[in-house]
């Protein structure tokens, strides 16, 4: 679909009811054809009567209401041709202080961010005469809540159509498959954590001994036998699960889902310096895990412990440094000049994350997506499932960080 496709299927879609999900790809120009759009719903003549136009806009962060005054100065703002038009920007963590209002306009911008129970409520507690959301991925349970409540109709763009359609370029992705160590016993795995005790220290063969004695224990193992047993233990709580469906048990699964792919973030930190150090004249940004990897990955390290964060993403964007590494906070409405590298240190499960992530980098003319990745492990399916859809002519398997050109 090109921009005046997707455009021209809003302006259909949204005939058709007063709520329109816009779910594409990062760099499609989101923003623009939800202000286009809503410049053309509010100068119907139904609203000549008005006094004044008034727009709620839904963003994630104070930031982002920055990022928004910007796009709408930069697209000639949302105007009605005689009224004046009440924007307020306001936090999904503060939707609370508009309970029961009602308003001409809800555009919410990355509106995966009403996914929450408590969100959904207090959305039901406002009324709207039109609501537009917008995002890279909204997740399925979202979008059948909004087409139940409010009769959505949804417009979709994902990247490889956005690439398809020349809106995106194709971008170069390399796979560097690494082999979890079987050899040095570096790690530990512990097992009956609250039994009260004496503490046993062993090695990870003799697993079944200590379960078997049902002993607090703490277990020597590589990085493979450690991933073997977060595989089990995931495997076990999913399992019992789907016979229980106990809240507990699911919880537990996930935060071990979570651990699993945490602890692979985790032990591939030294080759993730590596590539940012053969990376470091060239314009890039490393996807970490967390505050302390990004701090260690690089100087320039952006997230909401650093102070500088909103200089160095300034700067980088000035092209007065090169390299950048981040956690969470460029995920969304970041736009990056001239990004040409994007580098993965950590995977996520999550439907949103990827997708976002990716999206940073396609601004490049000629971009390319670095995945380290552990074999056999959930991250290869993670990465596997990510590119199915991609151009395999533009898909190269690498063995050696030098080949990263």
């Amino acid at each position: 679909m090109t921009r005046e496709e997707i455009f021209k299927e809003c302006v259909e879609k949204i005939a058709k009811t007063n709520c329109l999900l816009l779910q594409a790809a990062t760099g499609t120009g989101k923003s623009k054809l939800a202000i286009d759009n809503i410049n053309r719903l509010i100068n119907q003549s139904k609203y000549d009567s008005h006094k004044v136009i008034n727009i709620l806009l839904l963003v994630d962060r104070d930031v982002h209401k920055i990022t928004w005054t910007n796009e709408l100065d930069k697209w000639g703002g949302i105007k009605h041709k005689n009224l004046k038009t009440n924007i307020v920007k306001e936090c999904y963590a503060s939707l609370h202080k508009h309970c029961t209002e009602h308003w001409d306009v809800i555009l919410a911008d990355e509106c995966h961010h009403l996914s929450s129970d408590l969100k959904r409520e207090l959305l039901k507690t406002i009324t709207f005469d039109y609501f537009i959301g917008l995002s890279a991925t909204i997740p399925r349970k979202l979008q059948q809540f909004f087409k139940f409540r409010y009769h959505a109709e949804v417009v979709s763009c994902d990247v490889v159509e956005a690439i398809d359609s020349g809106i995106l370029p194709e971008p170069q992705i390399l796979l560097y498959p690494l082999t979890l160590d079987n050899r040095n016993p570096c790690y530990t795995w512990e097992i009956n954590a609250k039994v009260k005790g004496q503490t046993y220290h062993g090695s990870i063969n003799e697993i079944w001994k200590y379960k078997k004695l049902k002993v607090h224990a703490i277990l020597t193992c590589t990085e493979k036998q450690k991933a073997i047993e977060y595989n089990k233990l995931i495997e076990w709580e999913k399992n019992k699960f789907m016979q229980t469906r106990n809240e507990g048990i699911h919880q537990s699964w996930l935060f071990h889902a979570g651990k699993r792919l945490e602890f692979l973030s985790d032990i591939k930190l030294p080759i993730i310096k590596d590539i940012a150090r053969h990376l470091s004249n060239q314009r890039a940004i490393i996807f970490c895990r967390s505050v302390s990897q990004a701090t260690e990955v690089s100087k320039n390290c952006i997230h909401y412990q650093n102070k500088d964060s909103k200089q160095i993403y300034e700067d980088f964007n000035a092209k007065k440094l090169n390299q950048i590494s981040a956690v969470n906070i460029l995920n969304e409405n970041a736009n990056l000049v001239d990004c040409k590298y994007a580098v993965f240190c950590n995977f996520s499960s999550s439907e949103v994350v990827i997708p976002q992530r990716l999206g940073r980098s396609m601004r490049h003319k000629a971009p390319v997506i670095v995945f380290p990745y552990y074999t056999g492990t959930r991250e290869e399916e993670i990465v596997k499932d990510y590119i199915k859809d991609f151009n395999k002519d533009f898909i190269k398997v690498i063995h050696s960080i030098k080949e990263i050109v």
